[in-house]
């Protein structure tokens, strides 16, 4: 078993705890390999042979680095995301009956549902804090860290029919206790969410104005099986992308190359935002930095018509208790290699050069490789790679690891997976 990246894996998703929290790690990342950072709103001094990274709205980040004799081609890029499907915390959030103190939450994403019951939650995100500057409220980022919530099953002695499957309502069953009327130290029992949150802001809860807070599971990820071969955690979906994009644009830029790496937020959601990969955000900075080293808009162009990208994300591994809801020719084995992924119906990027150059350069690097296509009869979930070109058009393939239990609270895959995955995105960036 690889233990370096399990344990770098397991540290990433630790911190990742939100989509805020995911682009928090990655700069502390890239400050330490040597990574300036932008501002989007600052002007830029841009040179060949630097390195960069541009924080976009606290949750996507763009990170590029540019050769030392690049000329306005060979334009690489990867793109993962930063957020994953969890619980949100509602404004006004507050409820109470029967001595409970519950909080009013949204679903995030297409989560499973019944995962998220009997799990010990903490909450993590942003706090927007008032200050003197109304057009200029403070951001501040929030991990509570500890067990805090939980979402109670209904004991089988009530419902003898659970076993043969329940649905759950989102707003009635879904509602975290937070606390007991009867026995909470906080005085102020009628906002005791807005109290909890300003004393681990330490702010008082007149100066918060707005947060945006989400649910996630605390158990700690692992290594299992008896070989330790398997790895499990939550937000695999889609940290393990994150890993390989980061390490990859760490590796050598190719003397006349071009490397970006985005990891957006929005993607379970649709990519419908302004920090989305449906938003232009990321072809207006592709842009600024053609124009910064003094290239026009057909030069640009020229490049992205001969770019190269990969959409990174995770894809279903075969189920050991139902195979047969995988197709039959093409299925994904837990280390046996990361999944190449299309889709007639192109909910997945695929383009048959793209896929000729990583299978070519899974074969010189000795690096392991799997075909995926769904059934025809169960249509796969979308990514963000389809979204990204038709802002930003190139020739672009989708890939990930294989993991089973996709969007569960605790998804489980292959750590040799991961492996593969990180060496094709060093190799894609840095083969010259």
């Amino acid at each position: 078993m690889d233990n370096k990246t399990a344990d770098e894996l397991k540290r990433r998703i630790e911190s990742s705890v939100s989509p805020f929290h995911t682009v928090l790690y990655v700069m502390k990342e890239l400050d330490e390999a040597g990574f300036e950072r932008l501002f989007l709103d600052r002007k830029w001094k841009l040179k060949k042979g630097g390195k960069y990274y541009v924080n976009v709205y606290d949750s996507t980040i763009a990170s590029f680095c540019v050769g030392e004799n690049w000329q306005g081609e060979n334009f690489r890029f990867a793109a993962a995301h930063s957020d994953f499907p969890c619980l949100k915390v509602k404004p006004d959030c507050q409820m109470e009956s029967n001595g409970y103190i519950k909080m009013n939450v949204e679903v995030y994403g297409g989560a499973i549902l019944n995962t998220w019951l009997d799990r010990p939650l903490s909450a993590a995100g942003r706090v927007i804090i008032k200050t003197d500057d109304i057009m200029k409220p403070e951001v501040r980022f929030v991990d509570f860290k500890q067990p805090l919530f939980i979402i109670p099953n209904l004991a089988i002695h009530m419902n003898r029919e659970i076993n043969k499957g329940v649905e759950l309502n989102r707003q009635k069953d879904m509602i975290p206790v937070m606390a007991l009327s009867e026995t909470t130290d906080i005085k102020d029992t009628k906002n005791i969410w807005e109290t909890y949150l300003a004393d681990k802001t330490g702010v008082g809860a007149e100066n918060i104005l707005d947060y945006d807070m989400f649910l996630y599971p605390v158990e700690t990820p692992c290594v299992l099986g008896l070989n330790g071969e398997l790895f499990s955690a939550g937000r695999l979906d889609n940290m393990t992308s994150v890993q390989a994009c980061v390490k990859g644009i760490k590796s050598n830029v190719p003397d006349d190359g071009f490397n970006m790496a985005v990891i957006y937020d929005s993607e379970e959601v649709g990519s419908g935002t302004k920090q989305g990969a449906g938003s232009v955000i990321i072809r207006n900075i592709i842009d600024r930095i053609f124009r910064k080293f003094g290239y026009d808009e057909e030069t640009a162009e020229c490049a992205l018509a001969d770019a190269v990208g990969l959409s990174v994300d995770v894809a279903h591994g075969i189920h050991p208790n139902m195979p047969e809801k995988n197709d039959p020719t093409n299925k994904l084995l837990l280390n046996h290699g990361f999944g190449i992924k299309t889709s007639a119906g192109e909910r997945y990027a695929s383009d048959p050069v793209v896929i000729g150059i990583v299978k070519g350069l899974c074969d010189r690097y000795d690096i392991k490789c799997q075909r995926f296509v769904n059934r025809s009869d169960i249509p796969g979930g979308s990514t963000l790679g389809t979204i990204t070109v038709a802002n930003i058009p190139m020739r672009m393939l989708d890939v990930g690891v294989p993991v089973l239990a996709m969007h569960s609270s605790r998804e489980t895959m292959g750590i040799y997976d991961q492996v593969y995955l990180e060496k094709i995105l060093e190799r894609f960036f840095s083969y010259a």
